[in-house]
């Protein structure tokens, strides 16, 4: 009995995802970015601004999918978000926002 061998196709092999599968898709990404703009007393917690744990917590609840506080915290800095607070330099009398904006 002879095994017959398929030849090497470079489609076959590009076609073939490489590594674990993705668990965070588009749904995920949108939810994610309209709970940080949002506070969540919004969504009947007691604080007022979000850290990696709590979207970790809530989007499990809500999804089912479970990643890590670093991996939300990558996908915010992905999207130019962050749950930190915004940086005020109030000795100067402006704002981050007012240097960016002077730059467009």
């Amino acid at each position: 009995m002879t095994k017959s061998i398929k030849p090497y196709d470079q489609n076959d092999w590009e076609s073939q995802p490489v590594g674990r599968p993705k668990t965070i898709n588009d749904d995920y990404l949108a939810r994610l970015k309209e709970l940080v703009s949002h506070s969540p007393k919004q969504f009947g917690y007691p604080f007022e601004r979000w850290t990696a744990h709590w979207l970790k917590k809530h989007l499990l609840q809500e999804t089912g999918v479970a990643i890590s506080d670093r991996h939300i915290n990558r996908l915010l800095k992905q999207m130019g978000l962050s749950t930190r607070a915004r940086i005020h330099m109030k000795r100067f009398g402006i704002t981050i926002d007012d240097l960016n904006s002077s730059q467009s």
